[in-house]
């Protein structure tokens, strides 16, 4: 077109792509605060040329598309950063209270312990038969009980928590996959008509966005503009218009335990999840939150292992073997839901210091049973027996029995998740305090209840030990066997023969006069040990050393049942807050809990670093995307006023056209 009418036409074009602009350029500057907006851009150019009087004449121009201002790869960079900087404010989140409560200044488990030992069994020890000071260890063990069972509850209620966010966060993915989805099939229709839903693409980046915030995920483009969504280690959340729901399940050993599923089939996906708000959550649970109660738990059963090993050994001030003083949590032995048969199967600590702080798993395959830790994943040392129907499985200090397992059944083993949950003091009365030692070494024999020396030798007998195992060359007293409800009895070691080298004779007698063992020691040397059998668990020996260079016929030595001012156990119960009695004898109750608060400690600091370095990562990934996406109202106030000027000037041009048009008709009118 040429002329006038060539003229109007252009300029008509041009008022039409400036309008079209500053209506882009205006929703641009109106979506300067909607988040997910990216930018767009009115793609502008001229139309094809036609030829007039040998001349190629211009048609003006056009609005080809409005595009985003848009990166596949920094819009990829958001969602991954976002994913991890939500699961590391997640995981911080969740772990501080656990750092205050054991590692925290306030924490009282620590002070309960030492107050315990420093406090309540050590003033027995210096006053066994003071009353209030027996008295006062049993509140202290009240209170230490108290203090275990407040910070165990406290654990379980963090998991009850993290169950409870599991099922909000599966509630909050699938809403959004299946909004992703339904966008997914209208970004298809639209796109079929050759126009780009600039607007829809963003809506969906931003549900993206909220996706990767609850767990990290990946997406891959489709055909039609559409894309598909899965998770970090693969799962598929959106293929295309499908979306696949999620549900909350129990574990398939534990019911206490929320997994993450899919609601079509039940198949577990937890494991390997990681991102966003789940997967902190996951992440919260196993390497903080489990460890920890396993290891507080430990504490609590090293703890009662000693003190009630530690009581038996000893007397009351009934003269009865010390009574258990402390009870800790139960082994937790789990079936597999998906078992057959009716198997029955039960656990129990049998060696407190070989206790870990790991779960197992035991499994069946008809004939042989295995052991894994599933800490490390490596297979436990698993010695098993069988008599009759049941058998008997020890591995790392637990003990379990199982009859009527099938092929094929599994089962996993918390041996210490429990027992500071269910950790009680048991003794109320301050007399059943088994303070004293079983017996009391003397000089002399007794004479009508009488204590009478008429020793003229030097050999002595030691004050005595306890020891789990007799020595190599001890002479044991099978006869006097201590414990089995029954209180010791006043045993006397009688010199057979003298001499002032070589060896010489001895008997041991009951104070009935019968003879329960006889022996020899040889003058000069290191003595002979006399061994003492406990029939109380956890077994062991009370031993005595018989030693001297001169011997003289008849000399005599007693061992009497102890008193109740007699504190020798309750020194060895003190002894017990350094004494290394976990970890296979290389830990104390002291090392095992500095430990533990190390570890939480470690854990919050390298978190709350982590979650820094990952929101600053995240603000990075956003900003770089903003340069590229992100409304800039001044560069949009700069194109307003230049598409403004076009729209005028193509304005003009279209009067200039008229006028001149009208001129045209007046010269020929």
């Amino acid at each position: 077109m040429s002329g006038i009418s060539g003229l109007v036409s252009n300029a008509l074009t041009g008022l039409q792509a400036a309008q079209s602009a500053l209506q882009v350029t205006g929703n641009n500057i109106a979506n300067v605060n909607t988040p997910g907006y990216s930018r767009e851009a009115a793609v502008q150019s001229t139309l094809t040329p036609s030829l007039y009087g040998g001349q190629y004449l211009g048609n003006g121009t056009q609005i080809d598309a409005v595009t985003r201002s848009y990166s596949a790869y920094l819009q990829s960079q958001v969602w991954s950063t976002a994913a991890t900087a939500s699961g590391a404010n997640t995981f911080n989140t969740q772990l501080q209270p656990v750092v205050n409560l054991l590692a925290g200044t306030n924490a009282g488990l620590s002070t309960a312990i030492n107050q315990f030992f420093a406090s309540g069994v050590a003033q027995v020890a210096a006053n066994p038969s003071d009353m209030p000071s027996r008295q006062n260890l049993i509140s202290q063990a009240q209170g230490l009980a108290q203090t275990f069972q407040s910070a165990a509850q406290q654990l379980q209620a963090a998991s009850t928590g993290v169950n409870q966010q599991i099922g909000q966060s599966i509630t909050s993915i699938n809403s959004l996959t299946q909004q992703i989805a339904q966008l997914n099939v209208q970004i298809n229709a639209l796109s079929g008509t050759g126009s780009t839903p600039n607007s829809l693409l963003d809506q969906r980046d931003q549900l993206i966005t909220q996706l990767s915030s609850q767990v990290g995920v990946s997406v891959l483009p489709q055909d039609g503009n559409q894309v598909n969504v899965f998770t970090g280690n693969g799962q598929v959340l959106v293929a295309g218009a499908q979306s696949f729901d999620l549900q909350a399940v129990p574990n398939a050993y534990d019911p206490a335990q929320t997994e993450v599923a899919y609601a079509a089939n039940g198949a577990v996906i937890s494991q390997g999840l990681q991102g966003g708000t789940l997967g902190g959550l996951l992440q919260f649970r196993s390497q903080v939150l489990q460890p920890a109660q396993n290891a507080l738990g430990r504490i609590a059963d090293g703890l009662a292992s000693a003190m009630n090993s530690q009581q038996a050994q000893g007397l009351d001030l009934n003269g009865q073997f010390g009574a258990a003083m402390f009870q800790a949590g139960p082994v937790q032995v789990l079936a597999n839901s998906a078992n057959t048969g009716s198997a029955v199967i039960s656990g129990s600590v049998v060696n407190a210091s070989a206790l870990t702080t790991a779960d197992y798993r035991l499994g069946f395959d008809g004939s042989n049973w295995t052991a894994t830790n599933l800490s490390t994943g490596q297979a436990a040392a698993l010695t098993s027996a069988t008599s009759g129907s049941t058998t008997t499985l020890s591995f790392d200090g637990v003990q379990v029995s199982v009859s009527g397992a099938q092929a094929g059944n599994s089962f996993e083993v918390l041996p210490t998740r429990y027992g500071a949950l269910n950790f009680q003091s048991l003794l109320s009365d301050p007399t059943k305090i088994a303070a004293a030692a079983p017996y009391v070494s003397s000089a002399g024999q007794m004479q009508s209840g009488s204590l009478i020396n008429t020793n003229l030798g030097n050999l002595t007998l030691s004050a005595g030990q306890y020891s789990a195992t007799s020595s190599a060359g001890s002479l044991v007293v099978a006869g006097a066997n201590l414990g089995a409800n029954s209180p010791p009895v006043n045993l006397q070691v009688t010199l057979t023969s003298g001499g002032t080298s070589g060896a010489v004779g001895f008997q041991v007698t009951s104070g009935s006069g019968g003879v329960l063992a006889t022996g020899s020691v040889t003058l000069g040397g290191s003595g002979q040990v006399l061994s003492i059998p406990y029939n109380n668990p956890p077994g062991g020996y009370w031993n005595v050393t018989l030693a001297g260079s001169v011997a003289v016929s008849g000399d005599a030595f007693t061992l009497s049942p102890a008193s109740g001012g007699n504190g020798g156990n309750a020194q060895a119960m003190a002894a017990l807050q350094t004494a290394k009695t976990l970890a296979g004898g290389s830990t104390s109750l002291e090392g095992a809990y500095a430990q533990l608060v190390s570890q939480v400690a470690s854990q919050g600091s390298q978190a709350q670093s982590a979650l820094n370095a990952a929101t600053a990562v995240a603000a990075q990934a956003v900003s770089s995307q903003q340069s590229v996406s992100g409304v800039n109202l001044d560069e949009e106030a700069t194109r307003l006023i230049q598409y403004q000027q076009a729209y005028q000037a193509a304005a003009k041009a279209i009067q200039v056209g008229n006028s001149l048009f009208t001129s045209l008709l007046q010269a020929v009118g």
